[in-house]
């Protein structure tokens, strides 16, 4: 077994029980000749809570975590267009996906006997909303070796450096597109007459960047905003119809703390009618002695 393969299956393992899991698998790796497995293994981290949630996701319900990324993707697909009301559909349908499956690791948890309090949850829901903006994350996600949660950082990519135990390397700045490769030259005035034809390419299309720069940035801020309220509007309505819940919830509270309190009174009236009577029957045993 590989580092990556032994590692996935640490990290699904339940929080409590990593350490010593790691520290036997590493003895048993050593133990068969394999030193250098036996090493590596011994360095891997304990997974942060939410992390590890996220990775417990990732092991059991693997095809939702699928569809969470591939929703991002048609986000990112729809942010390329001016479709304000697929972008509105797919915000919303967003914020209850990662709301659903974030309680569902949860369930996952507690399933495991580790018992994780809802404070996880945004952490949770965070690191899979950052592997739905940017491709590079939902490799790390998909790996189910997370060791520490990620975070969108406005449009930044996000910072995977140190996120995942064991062999990663993001696909998306490993190394450049193959179809970049530039033909080899057959002999020196031909590199010099190519070199000299990438070099007035690059700086007539530098030329044209520069002229088209500005509006650019600003035609893609004022979309990037666009984008940002259409996300806030779906959180709001979200946070909306959960604050409706809670307010049926508070009001059926507020009518069992009534019938409870006129039972209360009840209860109280008919002490008092029950200690009356036991004077009256302590004044008329006096009577007759």
């Amino acid at each position: 077994m590989d580092l990556a393969s032994a590692a996935a299956e640490l990290y699904a393992l339940p929080l409590d029980e990593f350490t010593r899991a790691r520290d036997d698998r590493a003895k048993e790796a050593a133990a068969a000749g394999d030193k250098d497995l036996g090493g590596a293994l011994r360095k891997l981290r304990k997974a942060s809570t939410a992390a590890w949630l996220v990775n417990l996701l990732v092991d059991r319900q693997r095809e939702e975590i699928e569809q969470v990324l591939a929703l991002g993707e048609s986000l990112r697909e729809a942010q390329e267009t001016t479709d304000r009301a697929r972008l509105h559909a797919l915000g919303q349908q967003r914020q209850r996906l990662l709301a659903g499956i974030a309680r569902q690791s949860l369930d996952l948890a507690a399933g495991l006997g580790h018992r994780v309090g809802a404070s996880a949850l945004p952490e949770v829901e965070g690191t899979l909303r950052a592997a739905m903006t940017d491709p590079g994350a939902a490799a790390a996600v998909l790996t189910g070796r997370l060791v520490r949660p990620l975070e969108v950082s406005g449009w930044e990519p996000v910072d995977l450096a140190g996120a995942v135990a064991g062999p990663f390397e993001d696909p998306f700045e490993a190394g450049g597109d193959a179809g970049d490769e530039s033909r080899p030259a057959d002999d020196p005035k031909r590199a010099a007459r190519l070199a000299q034809a990438q070099a007035d390419l690059s700086e007539a299309e530098a030329a044209a960047q520069r002229a088209a720069g500005e509006a650019e940035a600003l035609q893609k801020r004022a979309h990037r905003i666009a984008v940002k309220r259409e996300g806030l509007a779906a959180s709001i309505e979200d946070l909306q119809e959960r604050l409706g819940v809670l307010q049926r919830e508070l009001d059926g509270l507020d009518a069992e703390a009534a019938k409870a309190g006129r039972a209360k009174d009840a209860a109280e009236r008919a002490a008092e009618a029950a200690q009356e009577e036991v004077e009256q029957a302590q004044q008329r045993v006096g009577d007759l002695t």
